[in-house]
């Protein structure tokens, strides 16, 4: 029940992040403040469910909303982040981090380029920049407080 919670919790803070800014959120030049939490899957691999659940519920309210935002997106988003954590884990968090926010980066610009017709290495080129400041912003946030023993991410 704790980790269902937890899980539930950080769905909903990347959800409320997102849709709090939504203005920014679903250009095609997003930048997507909620993805500031996404960094968290380094330290667990539990939180790439969170991260699914919390893009399917943002992309509810996206103008771009389909097939693609709705299942691609949170499909990419448990994929990718699975996947970063354990390159993280291999390597440094800071490098699974750095592979998720590309991985996202390409998984937008694949999703606008067949939904939207818009360029893909535009699209990837900005969001894999928004996307690795917002993710390594998170990483070193998260970080620092665990650090600080205010909480225990991997466990």
């Amino acid at each position: 029940m704790k980790d269902l919670a937890e899980i539930a919790l950080v769905a909903a803070i990347y959800f409320v992040l997102t849709v709090i800014f939504s203005s920014i959120s679903f250009l095609p030049l997003q930048f997507r403040v909620g993805e500031i939490t996404k960094s968290i899957v380094v330290f667990n691999k539990k939180y790439a469910i969170s991260m699914m659940i919390g893009n399917f519920f943002a992309n509810l309210f996206s103008p771009f909303a389909g097939t693609m935002e709705l299942i691609f997106m949170p499909l990419s988003n448990l994929i990718g982040c699975t996947i970063g954590y354990y390159i993280g884990r291999a390597t440094h968090k800071l490098v699974g981090v750095v592979f998720v926010a590309l991985w996202i980066a390409a998984s937008v610009g694949i999703t606008l380029n067949i939904s939207a017709n818009i360029p893909f290495i535009p699209t990837f080129l900005s969001v894999g920049l928004a996307e690795t400041v917002l993710l390594v912003t998170g990483y070193f946030l998260l970080f620092t407080i665990e650090k600080k023993g205010v909480v225990k991410f991997d466990r």
